[in-house]
């Protein structure tokens, strides 16, 4: 079962420019991309970065990996439809792999790769969010909403095991008594049943 895990990340005042720089120059290379695509008709992923994987890092000054995750953003945006020219927002989430951040999951920091540079940013969240880091897999967003940066990451969560059942109890709901247990204990409230009469006299004679 796949989860989303998100914490809020508490960058510095210049890591907090770095993460901004970054989301607009790789959302400029996306722009970049997708008008190579759209004029030239190339939408598959192998072919983008066929023709264009040098160009967008001479341009942009992106990472290596960090590019082919913009390469990967713009051909998963013409998966879907192909009929209109795809154009990214300037700080848009973009997803970050395990070759360009890492977690420390005890002291609660997230290395990233940035245009300044790889920043150690501490992290907090929930105490259900930081659990399911321990089972996090795959590719994980950068988020930038109302001023602050989050990361949502992917948690593959183990189904739960099996186990075997030696004994099993049934409970029958009822009207008079309010549940009967296969075992045979019976549980009742007067006060309930008697509240139940009188709503019920009370629906008949309003008929």
């Amino acid at each position: 079962m796949k989860l989303i895990a998100q914490v809020r990340l508490y960058p510095t005042d210049e890591q907090h420019h770095y993460l901004k720089e970054t989301l607009e120059k790789a959302n400029a290379a996306c722009d970049q991309l997708s008008a190579f695509a759209w004029d030239n008709q190339v939408f598959r992923q192998y072919d983008l970065h066929q023709a264009q994987y040098y160009a967008v890092r001479e341009a942009t000054g992106l990472s290596a990996q960090m590019t082919v995750r913009c390469i990967a953003k713009v051909a998963d945006s013409y998966k879907l439809d192909n009929k209109r020219k795809r154009m990214f927002r300037p700080h848009g989430a973009i997803a970050y792999d395990d070759r360009i951040l890492s977690w420390n999951l005890e002291k609660q920091v997230a290395s990233m790769w940035s245009v300044g540079g790889r920043l150690a940013i501490p992290y907090k969240g929930g105490e259900r969010q930081l659990e399911l880091l321990a089972h996090r897999m795959g590719e994980t967003d950068l988020v930038f909403r109302q001023g602050v940066f989050y990361l949502l990451a992917v948690c593959d969560i183990p189904d739960p095991d099996e186990r075997d059942v030696d004994a099993a109890l049934g409970v029958d709901m009822g009207v008079v008594n309010i549940a009967i247990t296969s075992d045979g204990d019976v549980f009742t409230n007067e006060i309930v049943e008697r509240n139940r009469q009188r709503m019920h006299k009370t629906c008949r004679r309003l008929q």
